[in-house]
Order: C-alpha cells, then sequence, then structure tokens
C-alpha cells in the first residue's frame, strides 16, 4: 500500500512539473511572437548602421591624413 502512495505522489509531482513547464514555454512563445516584429526591426537597423559605418571609415580616413597634413605643415613653420 505504501508502494502505491509512494507512486501516485510521483505521478503527481512529474504531472505538476511537467505542467509548469508546458505554461513557461507557452509564455516564452507568447512573448517571441509578441517581439518578432522589433526583432526583425532591429535586424534591420544594425544592417543600415553598418553601411553607414562603412561610409565614415572613409571620411576618418581622410580627415586622418588632413590631420597629418596639418601636422606637418605646422612643424615645417615651427622651424
Amino acid at each position: 500500500m505504501l508502494q502505491w502512495i509512494i507512486v501516485a505522489i510521483l505521478v503527481y509531482v512529474i504531472y505538476f512539473l511537467v505542467n509548469k513547464y508546458e505554461k513557461r514555454l507557452n509564455e516564452l512563445n507568447e512573448l517571441v511572437e509578441i517581439n518578432k516584429n522589433e526583432i526583425n526591426a532591429n535586424k534591420e537597423r544594425i544592417e543600415e548602421n553598418k553601411s553607414k559605418l562603412d561610409g565614415h571609415h572613409e571620411k576618418i580616413k581622410k580627415n586622418r591624413e588632413h590631420i597629418d597634413l596639418n601636422q606637418q605643415i605646422l612643424s615645417k613653420l615651427k622651424d
């Protein structure tokens, strides 16, 4: 008799854990679906920013060249 009580308790615990796990999975799936559009929008923004960075690298390179040139001119004027 004691064995059946233990088995019943174990079955209930397993049922409780599975039920809790399924609820959590459903909750997470709902959150993913809600945020799916925003996730995709963020991916697009990331790509846009990457392309902007490429353009800025060229400008930074040009500015660095101008700075180097200006430093050379200043050093010549000091001498």
